[in-house]
């Protein structure tokens, strides 16, 4: 009997899902035993492997953890963790986030192990969703993922004008002594032509762009140390222990006028919980990566655990080598906190900063590399979305350039969407941190959807990858949604008071447009989306078409069943 349900398993396998010689994605002559596993789930789904294979594990952690970029996003913000609690909030506040993120992670990892396709967070939710609730979900779940990918871009880009316009501002004399202070005006420029470069860089092909993504891992990981290294070296005079992890400023130091420590200590949060994304691109790169179910999973874990230690290892240096906190808001860097402290290390060791304006460099080109490939992976996420008839004028956004193999309009869709959501940044410290907030909030609730379909609409359903948590499964998935839901209030929270149009967080205007657009979009009657919007292609009965596969493989390796028969 059991050999009879293998072989009507195998007749379905091979009938429904085409794996056999009739499928493209099985070379002619391949085996089972030498098919990728990550190309076999794909074909069970019903899609053809299109890409090369070509990623091992190492490389793509590698792409993740220099899209998470501790260089971009701690250099960048440092200011929001020390001016909302200082040493404390920096320190502290990094190690809560990244062990909370830690199991978003691994719920993530979980998921992508037994749905290894670029779709990512879409894709998953529109299968883990079920045929009843997977195109609603895969809906609201796309564009809250467009959100949050266009504004990490705006805040990227954002970042390297400011830290260019510090690097300009200390090399020419420093503020208040004659150095260039750049002007708002002259700040938008250099914002938008840093996204034009990106556009371009884009625009021309993949291989450049391959190129450098490959270089800017090795840069990542080798200029943190050399950062850690020289700056502890340098620093004439380094502070004290209890200051590091004691130190913290409460209602009585802060200027936001916020009147409760443990909300300053929050809103502290958002540079660590900023820095830490961007790890869903292990998922969006498993169709071109080996034994995806095995190697995308391992590389989130390792992604944010490599960049928990290494940031942890980079926050500790900057914060021991302030030689006056009193210089970091009005100081020759314009109140730029990491330029400030580079620069007086060296000041204060060689009597000229010069030496902190170079080793502000390595930041500058790691800031670079994330924001070509935070315009990579947008203007994917853009197109596969559009493909799918998720956007107006779906035709427009989901065409691939013929010459050089490249969604050119999604690119500058995406670029141009990115300068319009970064513009009231010009004109505020805090604006900044509310494009911060909507780029944190947009990306971990498209990470937060799926999850907790997987833990109720799919909770007996869902069909376990190579990489599970057994019986801490569902636990971790409990806590990762539970932390979204928590940093989804908090961010939205006014950072300063009293509330005027300099100091409005409007993150929640913008979180909430998403929301309640994609559900009135969703449900208007007549030309709502529920009526041409069907999700993912092969989502439907994607779960089903797993566990035939699982059943297979089982009967495989029992010796039940001939795979080459």
């Amino acid at each position: 009997m059991a050999s009879l349900e293998s072989a009507k398993s195998h007749d379905l396998l091979n009938n429904q899902y085409k794996l056999s010689d009739e499928n493209p994605s099985v070379a002619s002559g391949s085996s089972y035993s030498t098919q990728d596993s990550g190309e076999r789930k794909l074909a069970a789904l019903g899609y053809t492997q299109e890409l090369n294979r070509g990623f091992s594990t190492f490389t793509n952690f590698a792409v993740s953890f220099s899209i998470i970029s501790i260089l971009t996003g701690i250099t960048g913000s440092y200011g929001i963790a020390f001016g909302n609690g200082g040493p404390v909030s920096a320190v502290w506040g990094w190690v809560l986030v990244a062990g909370m993120t830690s199991f978003v992670g691994l719920a993530m990892a979980e998921i992508v192990s037994a749905l290894p396709s670029s779709g990512g967070p879409y894709f998953w939710a529109s299968v883990l969703g079920g045929d009843q609730w997977g195109p609603l979900a895969a809906w609201v779940t796309g564009w809250f993922n467009l959100l949050g990918q266009v504004a990490v871009t705006a805040a990227i880009e954002y970042t390297l004008a400011n830290h260019l316009s510090a690097m300009i501002v200390l090399g020419t004399g420093g503020a208040g002594t004659g150095g260039k202070v750049i002007t708002q005006g002259q700040l938008l420029g250099i914002y938008a032509g840093i996204l034009v470069c990106h556009g371009l860089l884009n625009t021309i092909g993949t291989k450049l762009a391959a190129l450098l993504n490959g270089f800017s891992s090795v840069w990542h990981m080798v200029g943190t140390l050399v950062i850690v290294i020289v700056l502890l070296a340098v620093a004439p005079t380094h502070q004290s222990g209890s200051f590091v992890f004691g130190t913290f400023y409460g209602v009585s130091e802060v200027t936001s006028g916020i009147t409760n420590n443990g909300y300053i200590f929050l809103v502290g949060m958002l540079m660590s919980q900023f820095t830490i994304t961007g790890f869903d691109a292990c998922a969006h790169m498993s169709e071109e990566t080996v034994g995806a179910d095995k190697s995308a999973p391992m590389a989130i874990v390792m992604a944010i655990g490599v960049s928990a230690v290494a940031g942890f290892a980079y926050i500790l240096a900057i914060t021991f080598s302030i030689q006056d906190t009193s210089d970091l808001l009005t100081g020759s860097a314009n109140g730029y906190y990491v330029g400030q402290i580079f620069y007086d290390a060296f000041q204060g060791r060689f009597h000229h900063g010069g030496g902190g304006i170079v080793l502000l460099g390595i930041p500058m080109f790691a800031m670079f590399f994330c924001g070509m490939s935070s315009v990579i992976s947008n203007s994917r996420m853009c197109w596969s979305f559009a493909r799918d008839h998720g956007l107006p004028f779906s035709r427009i956004w989901s065409h691939v350039n013929p010459r050089v193999g490249v969604p050119v309009n999604a690119v500058w869709f995406m670029v141009t969407f990115a300068f319009l959501l970064g513009l009231p940044m010009l004109k505020s410290y805090v604006a900044f941190s509310a494009v911060v907030s909507i780029s944190t909030i947009g990306l971990y609730i498209s990470y937060a959807i799926p999850i907790l379909l997987r833990i109720t609409v799919s909770r007996k359903q869902f069909v376990k990858g190579a990489f599970h948590l057994g019986f801490m499964s569902i636990p971790v998935a409990v806590i990762a949604v539970a932390w979204v839901s928590l940093i989804t209030v908090v961010f939205v929270l006014p950072t300063a008071y009293p509330v005027t149009s300099l100091t409005l967080n409007y993150s929640p205007v913008a979180v909430g447009i998403v929301l309640v657009g994609s559900l009135l979009s969703w449900f208007l009657p007549v030309v709502g989306a529920h009526k041409w919007y069907h999700g993912a292609a092969a989502a439907k009965g994607g779960l089903a078409k797993l566990r035939v596969l699982r059943d297979y493989e089982d009967s495989v390796r029992a010796g039940t069943v001939n795979p080459s028969v």
